[in-house]
This record gives C-alpha cells, sequence and structure tokens, in this order.
C-alpha cells in the first residue's frame, strides 16, 4: 500500500476521488516486497513454493506459473518503488523464517537504486515476531514524527 498510491483526479465527480491515496510515511515489521523473488532470485512465492500453505490467498490465478508470473508483478510492492514514495522504515529479523530478511533486502537495493527513501534495521537471530518487539513501535512513532511533522510544516497556512 505505500507504494502504490495515486494523485487525485480533479476532475472526479465524488470528491474523495480528487485526494490523493498515497501515504506520506510507512513503517513496517518484516514485509513481504517481492512474490517472484521469495528466497533467492527467481523463487516463486504466489502461494507456491515456500507459501504453499497461503496458496488460498492468492485465488485460482496461482494455480498455473503463467498466472502466478502476472500476479506476483500486480502484487509486489518491489515494482512500485520510486524516488516519490513515501519514507518507508523497515524493521526485520535475521533469522525470520516466514518472510525470508531477502524480502527487505531486495527492497532496500532498488528504493537505493531509485534513490527512494528507505531505512532497514535487522533484528540479529529474530525470527518472524520476537519477545521485545513493542519497544520497536517507539522507533515507528519516532520515524512518524519526523516525517509527517516534516510533511505537515511543508503544507504552509490554510493547508
Amino acid at each position: 500500500m505505500g507504494t502504490q498510491g495515486k494523485p487525485g483526479d480533479p476532475k472526479a465527480k465524488d470528491p474523495i476521488d480528487r485526494e490523493s491515496s498515497a501515504v506520506q510515511a510507512v513503517a513496517c515489521f518484516f514485509p513481504p516486497t517481492d512474490f517472484l523473488n521469495w528466497g533467492k532470485d527467481g523463487e516463486d512465492g504466489v502461494g507456491y513454493g515456500p507459501t504453499e500453505k497461503y496458496a488460498p490467498a492468492f485465488g485460482a490465478r496461482a494455480s498455473t506459473a503463467s498466472g502466478r508470473q502476472a500476479l506476483g508483478k500486480e502484487i509486489s510492492p518491489i515494482n512500485y518503488v520510486s524516488s516519490k514514495m513515501a519514507p518507508t522504515l523497515v524493521i526485520h529479523g535475521s533469522a525470520d523464517k516466514q518472510v525470508p530478511l531477502y524480502q527487505a533486502q531486495i527492497f532496500e537495493k532498488r528504493c537505493k537504486d531509485l534513490n527512494a527513501p528507505f531505512k532497514l534495521i535487522v533484528r540479529e537471530g529474530k525470527d518472524h515476531g520476537w519477545l521485545g518487539m513493542d519497544q520497536d513501535m517507539k522507533i515507528f512513532a519516532d520515524w512518524f514524527d519526523e516525517h509527517l511533522r516534516a510533511a505537515k510544516a511543508g503544507q504552509g497556512a490554510g493547508s
């Protein structure tokens, strides 16, 4: 969601559709970012292989290799990275067995390549969730304070 916001349509009849759907900042734990390169380059994770137990969530399109390729391109945030995306913070465990750290690492590389605002914090030896991750919520709050306050300050009077 953090990579796919779009500007509003100033000609839309509905005032809601005139507003941007882009978020201003993102902070998350261990997100999937590229379903077509799950734990290594070329590994299909669209309800197949390492994510097979989640196959029903991907729907009927995931039942064929060509369907998985098309769906994987559509749903992978890595395909929507741009220099204009919201500042994004990811905290990921180095021993995550559910969503490999590789997901955060390839996303970080794409962000660097495209000059997109991104920060990765790796929790060494941690799996998919860990005791004390509630303490990381302060890091999220600080991230939002830094980026949302800066965005609000830049709006000017009357915005």
